[in-house]
């Protein structure tokens, strides 16, 4: 049975190290993509293919999510990976950018099934739930790294778009393991078995009791938002600024594409050694470092300037999002329920930052983004405030009494 864990757990993780691998593989070079392979100069075509790729996921996971109510996961998760693979052969034949956007919606709504590889992976992790979750964050950004160094060896390709029938193939290898994997499971549930710990029956079952109040959502909400919204707004035209500006190759623009990813994956150990009355002032810490490093990577002088803010953003985006994490899980009575809520506020930030990044772009400089996103960011340092004064104020009258 051990042994039965060990293989299911490799194999999960490897969908999950693929699945980001190759979801982000071209990101950082998407106008230079779509320049070289279809001719497309105009920045606006980048802009809402970012924009259409994330409403579909938005609207595709959660009918994965209904569907594994009615059908086994494990079943949605091959159908899923065979559909991605197909997918990705056709991009790899598209004609013109439009065939390529249909495609790429067709290949998204199929890997969003992928989603459900959590579920599968806490299914199998029994007792190990912890330990599952620390490595899938440690596999995650893992991904990001090696997919973003590179990115950019695929667009020096002569033809990168012949770089989606490898993935295709790779689509249908997982899909043919996993097929092999899940088959002893479909007869040996004891494989997957949900195992639930009390405390999260005791959290089930007291949620009716202690509702989460209305503005600790309101407040988690804005915090979210603002917060997926700064630092998405500066990534779509990245690669564009530094070229531009420091005249970098593709593969120099993707090694700084991936220096936040670095730092987070550094700036794991600073977070568990950190204890949790510490967690508000190093909240707070954090995020103006944060707001400075999103100022400075705009009118860095140098290159040195901008990779040490950028050494600096990662780092403490990364404690930022932890805490924040940290905070709901303990003030939430039913973290899973309320962690979906508040996701869709995140999505919102995913949305819309393409957007206005295509809109402060066109209308004024490669260099906007980064002051708007401390802009916004700064209204997020002031919702913090806002909150800790309050909490403080609350504390102090329930002292008197």
């Amino acid at each position: 049975m051990r042994d039965d864990k060990r293989v299911v757990s490799v194999v999960l993780f490897t969908c999950v190290f693929l699945f980001v691998y190759t979801e982000v593989l071209l990101s950082p070079f998407y106008p230079q993509f779509f320049q070289k392979v279809f001719g497309v100069e105009d920045y606006g075509f980048t802009g809402w293919y970012i924009f259409a790729c994330r409403l579909t996921v938005v609207l595709a996971s959660p009918v994965w999510g209904f569907l594994s109510k009615k059908i086994d996961s494990k079943r949605l998760l091959i159908a899923g990976q065979a559909g991605t693979a197909i997918s990705c052969a056709l991009m790899a034949i598209s004609e013109n950018e439009q065939q390529f956007l249909v495609f790429s919606i067709m290949l998204l709504i199929f890997k969003s099934s992928y989603l459900l590889l959590y579920t599968i992976m806490i299914q199998a992790a029994g007792s190990e739930k912890k330990q599952v979750t620390g490595t899938y964050h440690a596999v995650l950004q893992s991904a990001i790294i090696a997919s973003t160094i590179t990115s950019g060896w695929v667009i020096n390709l002569a033809a990168p778009l012949q770089i989606f029938w490898w993935i295709a193939l790779l689509d249908l290898l997982q899909g043919i393991v996993c097929f092999i994997v899940f088959k002893k499971s479909f007869r040996n549930k004891t494989t997957f078995e949900s195992v639930v710990d009390k405390s999260e029956e005791n959290d089930v079952q007291g949620t009716e009791k202690n509702e989460v109040n209305i503005m600790f959502f309101v407040k988690m909400a804005l915090l979210i938002f603002t917060l997926h919204f700064s630092v998405n707004v500066i990534r779509p035209f990245f690669t564009i600024f530094t070229e531009g500006t420091f005249h970098t190759s593709f593969v120099s623009s993707s090694i700084l594409f991936l220096i936040p990813s670095l730092m987070a994956v550094l700036a794991l150990p600073v977070i568990k050694r950190c204890s949790l009355e510490k967690l508000p002032s190093f909240y707070k810490i954090s995020g103006w470092l944060l707001f400075l490093s999103l100022i400075v990577q705009g009118i860095s002088p140098g290159l040195g300037w901008l990779i040490f803010s950028r050494c600096l953003f990662g780092f403490c985006l990364a404690i930022c999002q932890a805490i924040l994490d940290i905070y709901l899980f303990q003030r939430s009575q039913n973290a899973h329920y309320h962690y979906s809520i508040l996701s869709s506020f995140q999505n919102l930030g995913l949305l819309l930052a393409p957007l206005s990044a295509l809109a402060l772009v066109e209308d004024y400089s490669l260099a906007s983004p980064f002051i708007a996103a401390a802009f916004i960011f700064a209204l997020h340092l002031i919702i913090v405030g806002a909150a800790t004064y309050r909490n403080k104020a609350m504390n102090g009258t329930k002292t008197a009494e």
